[in-house]
């Protein structure tokens, strides 16, 4: 074999060891023919497959709800006062305070 070969068996060698890597599997769905036909042509005007346009929609849609889920949206007024009550000095709680004091001596009876 001569070096072009071999260069080329190591590059073949080398994407098919990369391919196995990202495995796939299926996902069908069934959908009106209407659907299907708008996404065909939607697919077509962006210069994708039908499967990479439903694949990126469906990511994105995904991502999108996740992120809606990690986000917590209150009014305004609550949340300035929110903000505010970080600024304030803690109060202080004697039956919490207490507490501690009994558990330091707990601790040094130990």
């Amino acid at each position: 074999m001569n070096e072009t070969q071999e260069r080329k068996t190591k590059e073949r060698t080398s994407r098919r060891k990369e391919s196995n890597r990202t495995s796939t599997t299926r996902l069908e769905i069934r959908i009106p023919e209407e659907d299907k036909k708008l996404i065909e042509r939607a697919a077509q005007s962006g210069h994708v497959t039908t499967t990479g346009f439903v694949l990126q929609a469906v990511r994105q849609a995904a991502q999108d709800q996740l992120r809606r889920e990690q986000v917590t949206v209150v009014p305004p007024d609550f949340y300035e006062a929110m903000v505010a009550s970080l600024n304030e000095p803690d109060e202080a709680d004697e039956a919490l305070s207490k507490a501690a004091v009994r558990a330091r001596e707990i601790i040094r009876k130990a």
